[in-house]
């Protein structure tokens, strides 16, 4: 065979192997085999052929079988095999053969050369299709979240905006974005660690993906955060959706604990002209906070109106931060007697911002926002610290031993890893007696997490602290509760007390109130007495405290130092 014909095929079967062809492989095989006219050729493994020309299947596994020989010649079929074996690294050969005529010398050293061409090609080839599926997995990577697999951010912007290109051909199918947001999702990773967390997330990447149909993308954006893009031929094909996803969070995962409740917030936000993928995805995320601002656990479609409201949102929360660093945020304390002899027994310690344009604001107006940024703990304590040291000092004054101060704590400040042990300083700072403190909790805070709640509260026992139910009556807590915990105030909700005369229901539910707290060995504080009738009825059921305008509005803390501590005076000389 001439050299400059051996040059060139070795030319092509290194070109050969430049692009990731499956079929160039088989093409080099047959080059080598014309080249010497052979009408078989294969790469051989230790373990499996990999590629085979001129070959059928049984004859493929009697080649396997003798290639650790080399045999110079086989039977088949169609005669005898001359075969000439050439490696091809350490765990490979190349095998051509020819029926009936031996390989001649030249004929070898060409077949040796081509091996070595071709070990080369092959490692070539690895390196490369190496390189490029890192490439590909790299690529994967940046487009999907490592914990669910589902699409990333990038991915989601990418397939939306490439959906609103589509747009002008499916103008009657609009495309819905919906926004999802796992509700308290913090408290989970604080109350039983990140891997629980992460355990939700995947759980509701599940939900998710089985709610959709094929053509939908579910993908999760950072943290708690997720989204849905559909298309439907209605509007409330997107919101029949939405409520599926509702109702299939509020669901416990199989095996979990019934204790634990989940839910999620869902915004949507449906295409409108000129709108942007960046655009859709931020409105359905404010028609997500409305649906968090409305109870939470339920679905909101985007209003242009909510533009503006998270704006205002957003300004109010970073002017309550503000608030709470220079100290806007006050503490105000209300009294609260024993409604037969309007005795003082202590004070329940209210929040107030003093806000510089607005004035005073009462935590309707700000109480939201706390929780919803995670300010609510900042404010939580700085209220105990004042009100603890207040009272802490009035206690020190001759005859006011007794005085007791409640503090609310929220939900979210309740399930704080460190509240035991900041509480407990606070305390030690103070010198409060902590038989005299009571944390005031909505029974609803209970039951968002009871396994965390009860640890902190326990903790808080050991300290000698004490819970006051507030509101009691609206929720859905269980005698159960009530029995685990060291209750030592329920609440009456001042709904129930405003209609004391006027709506026997209301009534009703109030005696049963103090009848309960009775059997239970706790005190009843109705809130929100402002008449002496509602006190008389109280008086006749058998409420012990009372607290209201009846008795005392909500002041500064120096105010009620002046009025009632620089001169102390009876507080039943004040009604």
């Amino acid at each position: 065979m001439e050299p400059s014909w051996s040059l060139h095929l070795l030319s092509e079967v290194l070109s050969a192997f430049s692009t990731e062809n499956p079929d160039n492989l088989r093409q080099v095989l047959n080059r080598v085999a014309e080249s010497v006219d052979a009408e078989v050729c294969a790469i051989v493994g230790n373990v499996h052929i990999e590629c085979c020309i001129g070959l059928a299947d049984e004859e493929r596994r009697l080649v396997l079988e003798m290639a650790e020989s080399r045999p110079s010649s086989l039977s088949i079929t169609g005669g005898t095999l001359c075969s000439c074996w050439a490696p091809l690294g350490a765990e490979r050969q190349l095998m051509v053969g020819r029926l009936d005529h031996p390989f001649d010398l030249e004929e070898r050293s060409l077949l040796r050369a081509m091996a070595r061409s071709i070990e080369l090609s092959l490692r070539m080839l690895e390196a490369i299709s190496a390189e490029r599926q890192a490439r590909r997995d790299a690529s994967n990577q940046a487009r999907h979240d490592p914990l669910t697999g589902l699409p990333n951010r990038v991915l989601v912007l990418e397939t939306l905006n490439s959906w609103l290109d589509r747009r002008p051909g499916l103008a009657d199918k609009p495309i819905a974005v919906l926004f999802i947001d796992v509700d308290r999702f913090k408290w989970v990773n604080d109350a039983h660690g990140h891997a629980a967390g992460d355990e939700l997330l995947v759980h509701v990447s599940g939900i998710l993906q089985s709610a959709v149909r094929r053509d939908d993308l579910v993908g999760r954006l950072s943290g708690d955060e997720f989204i849905v893009i559909t298309r439907s031929s209605s509007r409330e094909g997107a919101r029949d959706l939405a409520q599926r996803i509702v109702n299939a969070v509020r669901r416990p995962p199989a095996g979990a604990g019934a204790e634990l409740s989940h839910s999620a917030s869902v915004g949507i936000s449906f295409d409108a002209p000129h709108d942007t993928a960046s655009t859709l995805i931020e409105n359905a995320d404010m028609a997500m906070y409305q649906a968090k601002a409305q109870g939470r656990g339920r679905f909101s479609v985007f209003e242009p109106a909510m533009r503006e409201q998270a704006r205002e949102r957003l300004d109010l929360e970073e002017t309550l931060r503000h608030a709470v660093e220079q100290g806007q945020i006050e503490t105000y304390l209300q009294p609260v007697v024993t409604i037969r002899t309007r005795q003082l027994l202590g004070f329940e310690a209210l929040v107030r911002w003093n806000h510089p344009r607005r004035g005073l604001l009462t935590p309707v107006h700000f109480i939201g926002s706390a929780e919803d940024s995670g300010l609510i703990e900042a404010i939580d304590l700085a209220v105990f610290q004042c009100a603890t040291e207040a009272v802490a000092r009035w206690q020190r004054l001759p005859g006011w031993r007794h005085l007791r101060i409640s503090t609310n704590i929220s939900a979210r400040t309740l399930t704080s890893a460190d509240l035991v042990q900041r509480l407990q300083d606070l305390i030690n700072t103070c010198g409060i007696n902590p038989a005299q403190v009571y944390l005031e909790i909505t029974e609803t805070s209970f039951v968002d997490d009871i396994q965390a709640t009860g640890t902190t509260i326990r903790g808080l026992q050991q300290m000698g602290l004490k819970l006051a139910i507030d509101d009691f009556g609206t929720g859905y807590s269980s005698l159960l509760y009530l029995k685990r915990f060291p209750v030592g105030l329920l609440k009456i909700d001042q709904s129930f007390v405003a209609d004391l005369g006027i709506d026997a229901d209301d009534e009703a539910i109030a005696r049963a109130i103090v009848s309960l707290a009775r059997a239970l060995g706790v005190q009843a504080v109705a809130e929100g007495v402002e008449t002496a009738e509602q006190e008389k009825r109280l008086r006749r059921m058998g409420c012990e405290c009372g607290q209201g305008y009846l008795y005392g509005r909500p002041l500064p803390i120096a105010t009620v130092e002046r009025q009632w501590f620089g001169g102390v005076k009876a507080l039943q000389t004040r009604s």
